[in-house]
C-alpha cells in the first residue's frame, strides 16, 4: 500500500521534467529606416484586442476559428513589442521638429493560414495626437491599417520576420500620414 503514493510522485515527477520545450519569440528591433523624419513621432501605449492578450502567436485557421502556437510563445506582450517596434521605426526625436503622439489599439498581429501558405496580418486603430494636446482634445487623425506579408516558408522564425516587415510597412504609412498633418 505504501509503494503506490511514491510510485504516483514519480510518475508525476517524470511527466514534470518531460514537458515540451517552449520557444520565445520577439519582432526584429531593428529600425527598416522606410520612414520620413518629417516629424516626431512619439509612441504612447499600444493596447491589444482579446486574442492577442497573452503570450501565445495566433494562428487565425479560418474565418471563424482561432488557434494558438503550442509551444512557441512571444517573449513579452504584443502591446509592449508594437510599441518598441515603432520607436525604432520612427527613430529619435529631433528637438527642431514638431512632435506628434502616436497611440492605438493592436487588433490583428497573426499568422492566417491560406491555400498559399502562412501569411502574417497585422492591424492597428492609430490615433495622432499634437504633442501639446489632451487625450480629451479632438485628435489630429484617427484611422487604421492593415497590412498582410507572406512567410517565406511554413516555420514561425519566417512568420516572425513576415510580422515584423509588416509593422515596417504600417510605420512608413503612418509617418507619411503624420507628414501630412
Amino acid at each position: 500500500m505504501k509503494k503506490t503514493p511514491i510510485l504516483g510522485m514519480l510518475v508525476l515527477l517524470i511527466s514534470c521534467a518531460s514537458g515540451p520545450t517552449l520557444n520565445y519569440y520577439t519582432v526584429d528591433m531593428t529600425a527598416s529606416d522606410a520612414t520620413d523624419g518629417t516629424v516626431n513621432l512619439v509612441v504612447d501605449r499600444f493596447t491589444v484586442s482579446e486574442k492577442l492578450d497573452r503570450h501565445q502567436i495566433v494562428i487565425q485557421q479560418s474565418p471563424t476559428r482561432v488557434s494558438y502556437y503550442a509551444t512557441d510563445r512571444w517573449a513579452s506582450s504584443v502591446g509592449e513589442m508594437v510599441e518598441h517596434k515603432l520607436t525604432a521605426e520612427f527613430g529619435p526625436v529631433d528637438a527642431d521638429q514638431r512632435s506628434l503622439i502616436v497611440e492605438g489599439n493592436v487588433v490583428a498581429f497573426e499568422q492566417i493560414d491560406s491555400a498559399a501558405g502562412p501569411v502574417a496580418r497585422v492591424g492597428f486603430e492609430i490615433t495622432i495626437r499634437d504633442g501639446d494636446s489632451k487625450r480629451y482634445e479632438t485628435p489630429l487623425l484617427e484611422k487604421s491599417y492593415e497590412v498582410e506579408q507572406p512567410a517565406s516558408d511554413n516555420s514561425v522564425d519566417a512568420m516572425v520576420q513576415a510580422l515584423s516587415r509588416a509593422v515596417e510597412e504600417i510605420a512608413a504609412q503612418i509617418a507619411e500620414d503624420a507628414a501630412g498633418l
